[in-house]
């Protein structure tokens, strides 16, 4: 991801990318977004720091893409500005939402020595070398108070609890080929999230 190294090539990138959506629903009547602008644009409003235009595109976002799977970088800085706007429980559910699409993501942010563990990746995104994609730029710009906030859910009762049974569910998955049987237990990884909250759910991963 190239980020801009100023605040004015940053709002210039922010109205590209928006123009560029805008004018795919305009012509096609809805927006594929192949390129992933839509993920950009967090970690463009998060350096941007502007908690009114961001919450202004959150909103959109929602309305426009309800049941997008999102992915590790736009979650990270979509649960940061909720956290600065003091949105503490939809904070918490959308870094939830980060620790059940990258078990490493979070662990390797505070620091920690992890491992690949013993399960099925749904995808590309669970991988552990996807926090290696996470912007300099954006990492540069998380403050103290943020990973202290960040460590104290990921320790939380909730959050390891949550996190033990997904790790069970997908090391499961690993070994089951039965179509039903692998439904079973998606389901309830995808539920998971619902014991916190019913905001912004874990999209469920594809029955394959």
């Amino acid at each position: 991801m190239n980020i801009p190294d100023t605040e004015k090539k940053i709002k210039q990138r922010i109205s590209s990318y928006k123009s560029a959506m805008n004018k795919e629903k305009k012509q096609r009547h809805f927006i594929s977004d192949g390129a992933g602008k839509r993920y950009v644009l967090f970690c463009l409003y998060y350096l941007l720091n502007d908690d009114e235009k961001a919450e202004d595109y959150i909103s959109w976002y929602e309305a426009e893409f309800p049941d997008d799977c999102g992915e590790p970088n736009q979650y990270l800085c979509w649960a940061l500005m909720l956290h600065r706007m003091g949105k503490a429980e939809k904070a918490k559910v959308i870094l939830a939402n980060l620790l059940l699409t990258n078990l490493y993501f979070i662990p390797r942010l505070l620091g920690e020595d992890v491992e690949e563990y013993d399960i099925w990746h749904s995808s590309s995104d669970g991988r552990i070398d996807c926090f290696d994609y996470l912007p300099e730029e954006i990492l540069s710009k998380i403050t103290t108070d943020e990973k202290i906030w960040i460590q104290t859910l990921y320790e939380s009762f909730d959050f390891r609890r949550i996190r033990k049974r997904y790790i069970e569910i997908f090391n499961s998955l690993n070994h089951i080929k039965n179509p039903d049987e692998r439904g079973v237990l998606l389901k309830e990884s995808y539920q998971l999230l619902g014991t916190l909250s019913n905001v912004v759910p874990h999209q469920e991963p594809n029955i394959e």
